[in-house]
């Protein structure tokens, strides 16, 4: 009997999927300019009282590969139980300023997850496009990261975790070490599971 596989391109409200990301603070995006004056006094705000403030609005993203090849799974895809496939999870940064205390969470469900495979990089300069990596960064991005050494599965040996049937990255679920999200750069899990 093969399984439907479908290639999940998610954002942020991705919980139906059983990943979702959770950032411990935002910040917002202008540039405001004070002028006018305080108390009758003309010129105490000028433009150089000018301040920023940035945002960031990250993109999540869940894709999968075939472990055999790296081939890339689309929509639709049949493959039947025991194949081993590799799932990229990925938080595009594309702020100028870096993201701190990310917390990625994706529970399995149809998957059984091979142990000591979990494997994070962020340093893979953002998609040319905001928010839309093509196929060839998406591939790209999961061959630097299937590079990287695997983390432990324990929680708190480093900053990822696999306890029960969920993948926790960060540490607002789990007790792992804090997660980061560099400005301008793409922070990526990639681990393996077969297919129940």
């Amino acid at each position: 009997m093969k399984r439907q596989f479908s290639k999940t391109l998610q954002r942020i409200a991705a919980l139906t999927l059983g990943v979702f990301v959770m950032l411990s603070h935002g910040a917002q995006a202008a540039t405001n300019t004070g002028t006018g004056d305080i108390a009758g006094i003309a010129g105490d705000l000028t433009d150089s009282a000018v301040f920023t403030l940035l945002t960031s609005n990250p993109t999540l993203i869940k894709t999968a590969f075939l472990t055999a090849d790296q081939s890339p799974l689309s929509s639709g895809d049949a493959v039947p139980p025991g194949t081993s496939v590799d799932f990229l999870i990925y938080l595009e940064n594309a702020a100028d300023v870096d993201i701190s205390d990310v917390s990625i969470q994706d529970v399995l469900t149809g998957f059984t997850y091979t142990a000591g495979t979990i494997r994070v990089l962020n340093t893979t300069a953002e998609c040319t496009v905001t928010g839309a990596c093509d196929a060839a960064e998406e591939l790209a991005i999961y061959n630097a990261a299937r590079a990287e050494t695997a983390k432990t599965d324990a929680v708190g040996g480093d900053t990822v975790s696999f306890v029960g049937s969920t993948v926790d990255v960060g540490n607002q679920v789990q007790a792992n070490n804090q997660q980061d999200a560099t400005a301008h750069f793409v922070l990526a899990v990639v681990f393996t599971v077969t297919v129940d």
